[in-house]
């Protein structure tokens, strides 16, 4: 029973860890192809326990031609001046909103980084601008590369793909030794 005990401790531990880096406002895209066509994502989990997320701005990175954007009912969205803007909307505690925008890709290769604002109606502004290492980083997407949003680095994928491997085993294990 300790076993199981400090295997779950661990895992507990390790999502608490792992949670502030699911917060961030990330954007990724389903063709990273220099030149091509995409349609990019924009999520934003809302990471306040108390307050709802109200607007959203989203900078486009120069030589990103972004043309339209999806409609999300009960949002206002306006993509000009190489800025997505969403407001009107809500995103309570424990929810996310994904906004999606068509674009053409930059000719060259290289990282487009997406700074963003989260205003909350209590007043609080997070600005998602800082460097991939900072606490509230700007998203980032490579053109050229298989692309993944700068708010969840590959050590995490991994531990987070490990942790659910040994999870799916030990609840196999506890069920079939719960029917015997």
């Amino acid at each position: 029973m300790r076993k199981w005990a400090a295997w779950l401790g661990a895992f507990v531990s390790a999502l608490w860890v792992a949670a502030p880096v699911w917060a961030h406002v990330t954007v990724s895209t389903d063709n990273p192809e220099p030149g091509g066509f995409a349609v990019y994502t924009v999520r934003v989990p809302n990471e306040s326990d108390t307050a709802s997320t109200i607007r959203v701005e989203v900078q486009i990175p120069e030589g990103l031609a972004a043309s339209r954007y999806e409609p999300v009912p009960g949002w206002a969205i306006s993509l000009e001046g190489g800025v997505l803007v969403a407001e009107g909307g809500t995103i309570g505690p424990g929810e996310f909103v994904e906004f999606r925008f068509q674009a053409r890709n930059p000719e060259s290769p290289g990282e487009l980084s997406f700074p963003a604002l989260q205003a909350y109606d209590d007043g609080e502004v997070v600005e998602w601008t800082g460097p991939p290492e900072a606490e509230t980083p700007a998203s980032v997407v490579a053109v050229g590369a298989a692309s993944e949003p700068s708010g969840w680095p590959d050590g995490w994928a991994i531990t987070a793909t490990i942790l659910g491997a040994a999870g799916a085993v030990m609840g196999a294990v506890a069920l079939f030794r719960g029917s015997r």
